[in-house]
C-alpha cells in the first residue's frame, strides 16, 4: 500500500495559476498562497517567477508574520519576495526542507519533491485547508465571534445528522459535555456511575463535578472497553447512569448495554470522543445511549481546536443541556435563570472550523484507516509487536490514533528511541485505579493494567507516508529486534 512516498511530482505548463497545490506564482495573492500551504498539508509553497524559475518559498509562518505587518494591503506575491527569497532554491536550508524543487538543465521548475526524511512527526496535528480558512474569515468578519452566530447551528445540525440523531447541543469541550449530559440525567451526590477503567481522566472527572461516586470496572481485554458482565457486576441500587467509552475508535458492546440499562431505568452517556463514525450493529455510536458526548480538541477526528457536542434523542433532555450550557437562563425570558447553570458554550469561530471538517470527514476516516493498515503491514513479524484484536462484524470501529502493543518493558526506551528520531509516539491512557485521585475508588483491573503498560499510539496524519512508516519501522527494529 503507496502512502504517498517521497516522490517527484511534475508541475505542468498550465498548473501555476492555482491547479498546483505546491507551486506559487509572483502573480498570485498572499490569500491563495495561504490556500494553497493549506491544502497540500505542508504549510509551505514554492515561489515561482518568469519562466518558472524558483525564486523562492513561503510558508504559513512566513505568511503569519507578514500579515501583522499590513501585507493584505499589498496582496500579490512579487511585492513580498525581498522577504521569502532568502529561502531560494539553493540555499542551504533546503536540505531541511521537506518540499523540494525539481529542475531542468535550465533551472525552470518541472516538478517537486516531498521528503519526509527529517521532519519531526507529530503523533497527531489538526487537518485543516481552504474550507476551514473560508469558514473562520466569514465568520470573522460576520463579527459573530462569541457563543451566537449562524454557524453554531449549522454545526449542531450537521453533526447531529452525521450521527443520526435528533438534537445536537454543540459546548466548549468534550469534557463540559460530560458533564451537562450527567447533570440533565440528574445525577447527583448519593447516586453511582459506571465508569471503565482505561479511559482519559474526564470520563472519571464529569462524575466528581457532579458529586456522584464513581464505580470503575475493569475493560474487555478484546475489546478494549466496558463489557455487559462487567457492567453487571457493578450495578447496584444506587446506580444512577453508566459512561461506556469507545477507546481508541472501538466500540464497546454498547447495544446489550443500552438495553440493559434501560430495563433498570439507568442512564447512559456514550463517551464518543474517540470515534466519530464508528458503529455497531450497523448504527453510529452516539445513537444508543440517553446521551452521547463527543470531543473536538485538536486532536480528534473532527476539530475545532477545544469543543465539544451533547447528542440525544430526547427533546426534554436537550432542552435540559441547552438551558445548563448557558447559565441556566431561559431563551424565552433574558436574563431569567430557572436553575443553576454553566457557561459551557462553544463561539462561532470554533463551530464555522468544525462545520467545514465535516465536509471531509469520511476521507479523513478513509486516510487513517490506510494508514494503520500500511502500518499494520509494515510491522508483522516484528518480535513482541501485538495489534488490535479483529472484532467482530457487529462492531465497525475507526481509526483515531493507531494503536499497537509492545512488551511492557520496552515500552519506554520505544517511546525514548522515536522521540529521538523525530517520531513522537504516545503511552495509552493510565488505568485510572493508578492514579492519585482516584485512590478511593480503585479496583483490580488487570486488563487495563496490561493495556496501559504496553499500549502505543502512532502518528496519524497527512504526514505520514511510506517514508515515516519506514522510519518508524526502524525504530521498532532497533528496540526490539
Amino acid at each position: 500500500m503507496s502512502l504517498s512516498v517521497v516522490e517527484a511530482r511534475p508541475v505542468g505548463d498550465g498548473a501555476l495559476e492555482g491547479g498546483d497545490d505546491f507551486v506559487c506564482s509572483t502573480s498570485e495573492s498572499l490569500i491563495a498562497a495561504i490556500e494553497k500551504c493549506l491544502d497540500n498539508g505542508l504549510g509551505t509553497c514554492l515561489v515561482v517567477g518568469d519562466k518558472r524559475h524558483v525564486v523562492g518559498r513561503i510558508s504559513l509562518d512566513d505568511i503569519g508574520k507578514a500579515v501583522l505587518d499590513g501585507a493584505l494591503l499589498n496582496p500579490r506575491l512579487d511585492q513580498h519576495i525581498e522577504r521569502f527569497s532568502h529561502r531560494l532554491h539553493n540555499d542551504s536550508s533546503v536540505d531541511k526542507d521537506v518540499l523540494r524543487p525539481v529542475l531542468d538543465a535550465s533551472g525552470r521548475l518541472i516538478g517537486v519533491d516531498i521528503d519526509r526524511s527529517s521532519q519531526r512527526i507529530q503523533v497527531a496535528r489538526p487537518d485543516m485547508g481552504h474550507q476551514e480558512f473560508r469558514s473562520i474569515l466569514d465568520a470573522f468578519l460576520s463579527s459573530w465571534i462569541s457563543s451566537k452566530g449562524p454557524y453554531v447551528d449549522k454545526f449542531e445540525q450537521e453533526f447531529r445528522a452525521f450521527i443520526g440523531t435528533s438534537h445536537g447541543i454543540a459546548v466548549s469541550n468534550g469534557t463540559v459535555a460530560l458533564h451537562l449530559a450527567l447533570l440533565a440525567l440528574g445525577v447527583g451526590p448519593g447516586d453511582e456511575v459506571i465508569v471503565p477503567d482505561l479511559t482519559f481522566a474526564a470520563t472519571i472527572n464529569a462524575v466528581l463535578f457532579c458529586g456522584a461516586t464513581p464505580v470503575v470496572v475493569d475493560v474487555d481485554s478484546h475489546l478494549w472497553g466496558m463489557s455487559l458482565a462487567g457492567v453487571q457486576h457493578a450495578v447496584t441500587p444506587r446506580t444512577k447512569a453508566i459512561i461506556p467509552v469507545h477507546l481508541y475508535g472501538r466500540p464497546v458492546e454498547i447495544g446489550p448495554i443500552a438495553a440493559f440499562a434501560a430495563k433498570r431505568g439507568i442512564g447512559v452517556v456514550e463517551d464518543c470522543a474517540e470515534a466519530h463514525g464508528a458503529r455497531y450493529a450497523g448504527r453510529p455510536v452516539g445513537q444508543f445511549g440517553d446521551v452521547a458526548c463527543f470531543s473536538f480538541y485538536a486532536n480528534k477526528i473532527v476539530t475545532t481546536g477545544e469543543g465539544g457536542m451533547c447528542l440525544t434523542n430526547s427533546a426534554e433532555l436537550a432542552q435540559s443541556i441547552r438551558l445548563l450550557r448557558d447559565h441556566g437562563m431561559t431563551p424565552s425570558r433574558s436574563y431569567w435563570h430557572e436553575r443553576v447553570g454553566y457557561n459551557y458554550r462553544i463561539t462561532n469561530l470554533q463551530a464555522a472550523i468544525g462545520y467545514s471538517q465535516l465536509w471531509r470527514i469520511e476521507d479523513v476516516l478513509d486516510r487513517n484507516r490506510e494508514i494503520a493498515n500500511a502500518y499494520q503491514a509494515a510491522l508483522k513479524g516484528i518480535p513482541g509487536v501485538k495489534f488490535p484484536p479483529p472484532m467482530d462484524a457487529v462492531y465497525e470501529p475507526v481509526v483515531w490514533l493507531a494503536s499497537v502493543q509492545v512488551p511492557a518493558d520496552k515500552r519506554d526506551r520505544l517511546l525514548m528511541t522515536a522521540q529521538e528520531a523525530g517520531i513522537e509516539m504516545r503511552p495509552f491512557f493510565h488505568s485510572l485505579s493508578t492514579l492519585p485521585p482516584y485512590e478511593k475508588y480503585a479496583r483490580v483491573c488487570p486488563n487495563s493494567l496490561e493495556l496501559s503498560a504496553t499500549g502505543i499510539n502512532l502518528p496519524t496524519s497527512r504526514a505520514v507516508d511510506d517514508q515515516v512508516i519506514d522510519r518508524i519501522v526502524k525504530v521498532f527494529r532497533n528496540v526490539l529486534g
